[in-house]
C-alpha cells in the first residue's frame, strides 16, 4: 500500500489489491476508454490504510477509473 488514495485518477487502471474497496452502486453510463458498449460503470468507495476514503467508478471490462464521485 505505497500508493496514496488521492492519487486515484480518470483513465487509471483500478488495483483493489493496492485499497480497501467496497461496492457502492452502478451507474448507467458507458465506459470512456474501452469499446464494448458496457452500459453499467460500477462505483467503489476505496479507503487507504489511514481510513481516507474516495468513490471511484470503475469500467468493469476494461478495469480503468472513469471518475470521482
Amino acid at each position: 500500500m505505497s500508493e496514496s488514495i488521492s492519487l486515484i485518477s480518470t483513465g487509471q487502471t483500478f488495483k483493489p489489491f493496492a485499497w480497501k474497496a467496497n461496492f457502492d452502486m452502478e451507474f448507467s453510463s458507458e465506459c470512456l476508454y474501452c469499446d464494448t458498449g458496457v452500459s453499467r460503470l460500477k462505483g467503489y468507495v476505496v479507503e487507504d490504510e489511514k481510513g481516507t476514503a474516495l468513490r471511484v467508478a470503475i469500467c468493469p471490462v476494461c478495469q480503468k477509473v472513469n471518475a470521482r464521485y
